[in-house]
């Protein structure tokens, strides 16, 4: 599939979804199958279970990256005072 292609979906499989944010799909599955998160407080992109299996949305995505960012911020900031 092309960049292109790819860059108009809205429903990742898991794999597509690792590569979007930079992530193995292991690490995905492993987030699925924790419970409230993990001792991280991570509980990875929201999905949708389907019969062939998890879908992730661009937007659930994304969503959870920027929560990323933010969660960065907050600590950079505890971290600088």
């Amino acid at each position: 599939m092309s960049a292109t292609a790819q860059g108009l979906k809205r429903g990742f499989t898991t794999v597509e979804a690792g590569r979007y944010i930079g992530r193995s799909a292991s690490w995905l599955r492993k987030k699925r199958l924790t419970t409230a998160g993990n001792e991280s407080g991570d509980p990875g992109p929201r999905y949708l279970k389907t019969e062939g299996g998890a879908i992730y949305l661009r937007e659930d995505l994304d969503a959870w990256l920027d929560w990323l960012v933010t969660r960065a911020g907050a600590s950079s900031a505890t971290n600088a005072a």
